[in-house]
């Protein structure tokens, strides 16, 4: 198993100290990319109103309590870093190099930690979580990983993690507990395989259930397995399937994006060859149904509210550098769409 050299920390503790200084914003806060061929990262109230510049750089992540956005910024000679800015606006302060596949990146709930992978260009990676207060990463697993989320409390983290890069990915889904920052164990902990069927993958952690994705038909389907996805308990007992879904040739299916606080409603993306489009799965019965338009100029979904009744996202498909985008919210029992932030994509929020 290769290693990888220790990062340095990047975030002085003066600066990270000014930084946390900042209060929680009282309102909730949107994030949002704008100029896909010099992409800039934003921030503004959740309507859209009150846009304030960050900085150059994709994919950004509201922390929970609003006060907070991660999101990836190449550095000096294409160095992928992953940054911290306060919601009131400015440039931030880098936390990690040798960021890797940023949209996999996590808050947990308190707000106080951020998980996310860190590597090579090519090879194994390491999932790290980063107590935000002091700057320190923890190892929490190596290999070729394909998502990880916190539980509902924070204190574990449940990630699918494969030995090799083969697609699709042969992986199975573990839980471990975060680290507590100055907590030293007399005995390391070790982690606890949910899935031994080398074929899960991406699991949510909701309350008091973990969805994921099993890849199946793999050899009824000549351009690889689909997805489906299943329910299970933290413990990994109780396994479900959840949807049956018809995927065409080219496409995998369904991914899950987001669960309402209450754990009644969830947001899953379907994706494929030039496809990613929103669709909601009843998690009881397993019926599907897309959120507004579909295809490979659907309508990406990023988030959900933790009422349920918001979906976040943006018009025009996955490409933001083919259409001009919008970002909207569309209501999750269907209905028109609503423009927050024209000529924009990528948005996050924590409403």
């Amino acid at each position: 198993m290769p290693t990888f050299p220790k990062p340095k920390l990047l975030l002085p503790a003066l600066v990270l100290a000014a930084l946390l200084a900042f209060p929680a914003l009282a309102g909730a806060t949107l994030a949002y990319v704008k100029n896909p061929f010099n992409a800039t990262v934003y921030v503004a109230d959740d309507d859209g109103s009150d846009a304030r510049k960050i900085d150059k750089g994709h994919s950004p992540r509201v922390s929970p309590d609003g006060a907070w956005v991660a999101y990836l910024h190449e550095g000096p000679k294409f160095v992928q870093e992953l940054k911290l800015a306060p919601a009131t606006g400015g440039a931030g302060t880098t936390l990690m190099t040798n960021f890797r596949e940023a949209f996999y990146l996590a808050w947990s709930p308190d707000s106080t930690t951020i998980a996310a992978l860190r590597g090579p260009e090519l090879g194994k990676r390491n999932l790290v979580v980063i107590d935000v207060a002091s700057g320190k990463q923890s190892v929490i697993a190596t290999g070729f990983f394909s998502g990880f989320s916190f539980s509902p409390d924070g204190t574990e983290i449940a990630y699918a993690v494969a030995k090799s890069e083969k697609f699709p990915p042969r992986s199975d889904v573990f839980r471990f507990p975060v680290p507590i920052p100055g907590v030293v164990n007399v005995r390391a902990p070790e982690p606890v395989r949910l899935t031994k069927d080398h074929r899960s993958s991406q699991p949510l952690w909701g309350p008091e259930k973990i969805v994921f994705v099993k890849t199946l038909e793999e050899k009824k389907r000549q351009y690889g397995g689909k997805n489906e996805l299943f329910l299970m308990s933290p413990q990994g007992k109780g396994v479900k399937r959840l949807t049956h879904t018809k995927v065409p040739p080219l496409l995998q299916g369904l991914s899950p994006t987001d669960w309402s606080a209450n754990g009644s409603r969830l947001l899953t993306e379907f994706g494929g060859q030039d496809t990613s489009y929103a669709v909601v799965v009843n998690p009881k019965t397993g019926a599907q149904r897309p959120v507004a338009g579909t295809g490979e100029s659907g309508f990406v979904g990023t988030d959900l509210s933790a009422d349920g009744n918001l979906v976040l996202g943006f018009n025009g498909g996955f490409d933001p550098g083919l259409k001009n985008h919008k970002v909207q919210t569309v209501p999750y029992a269907g209905g028109k769409p609503k423009t927050l932030v024209k000529e924009a994509f990528e948005p996050s929020w924590n409403r």
